[in-house]
């Protein structure tokens, strides 16, 4: 190929790299000649001559979440922009490691992971072998990485706020999985910002991050917090669950009890639920996390420890 156009391996290497230095001139000749000729490049080939393969590594709690599937689709298509390939790398249940050491063995140049688990055999994995690593929606301190994820304390603080604007004053929070930083953080917003607006506290009703613990935290509410007038879940799946465990105990949403969550998934909008939220910024999350990883990766810049935080945006509809 770079013979027969009478240039360097590099100017055609350069040429199918979106974020490579050649002018447009030059890279469009490449691109047609390649097209006449029938050539693709070898991505492998490739990896060997810069020691890096631009893949990209996603791994992504696999439970029935449809925020995690908005999440991995900007996700490789942010990556596939930038010039890269993305990985999926399902986690069910606690096959973290196992996850990570497949992905290792693909040689990945990066690593992002949404999941509110973790491992320090699987952070180990990745200094080890020299791998970039990023957090959404988690902060660890003490690690190689940087996060980014959405400003759970402020998501808090805009539900509090909200539903104090909408005169509800006997509230209830509905929790995540125990031990999950997302959920906690949630709850500190929210509870401080009720303080804050001089209401009484929420209640704390613990749960975990599916439909059927909502539905099971609308019956417990129900039947021993009588007087709660709105429930703030820690996500949109939650919410969903528990909107319909109140109808299932003869409630109305919005004329008994006001429901809020936090994500946005597609079936909040949905007319049987018309779930008010607060609005995961996706795409801004997405971006985000790429460039900042790319970037360490191109400069080999081993210290992090950054959360870069993304506001979200309150949605408004019929259940409060």
């Amino acid at each position: 190929m770079a013979k027969v156009l009478g240039v360097s391996q590099s100017t055609v290497s350069r040429a199918f790299n979106p974020k490579a230095s050649i002018s447009e001139k030059k890279r469009q000749m490449v691109i047609e000649a390649a097209n006449k000729l029938g050539y693709t490049p070898n991505a492998i080939a490739r990896s060997l001559i810069s020691n890096r393969s631009g893949l990209i590594a996603i791994a992504l709690d696999s439970e029935s979440n449809p925020m995690y599937d908005m999440l991995a689709r900007k996700l490789t298509s942010v990556i596939q922009k930038r010039g890269c390939q993305g990985i999926l790398c399902p986690i069910d249940e606690d096959n973290l490691d196992l996850a990570i050491s497949r992905a290792i063995e693909y040689q990945v140049d990066g690593l992002i992971i949404a999941t509110s688990r973790l491992s320090s055999k699987a952070v180990a994995q990745c200094d080890k072998f020299g791998v970039h690593l990023s957090f959404i929606n988690r902060y660890v301190d003490g690690l190689t990485a940087n996060s980014v994820g959405l400003d759970n304390l402020d998501a808090g603080r805009q539900a509090a706020l909200f539903l104090a604007k909408q005169n509800y004053s006997k509230m209830a929070y509905v929790s995540g999985d125990a031990g999950s930083m997302t959920s906690e953080e949630r709850w500190k917003g929210f509870s401080k910002g009720l303080s804050e607006l001089g209401l009484s506290p929420p209640d704390f009703v613990e749960a975990c991050y599916s439909f059927d613990s909502g539905v099971k935290a609308a019956k417990h509410i129900v039947n021993r917090v009588p007087h709660t007038e709105a429930i703030f879940c820690a996500n949109d799946i939650l919410a969903l669950g528990v909107i319909d465990g109140l109808r299932a105990s003869g409630k109305r949403v919005p004329e008994d009890f006001a429901v809020m969550g936090v994500d946005d998934i597609q079936m909040s909008s949905w007319p049987a639920y018309n779930l008010t939220t607060i609005q995961q910024p996706i795409e801004q999350i997405s971006t985000v996390v790429v460039d900042d990883l790319l970037e360490r990766i191109q400069n080999n810049q081993t210290t992090a420890g950054k959360y870069l935080m993304q506001k979200g945006k309150l949605i408004e509809r019929s259940s409060c």
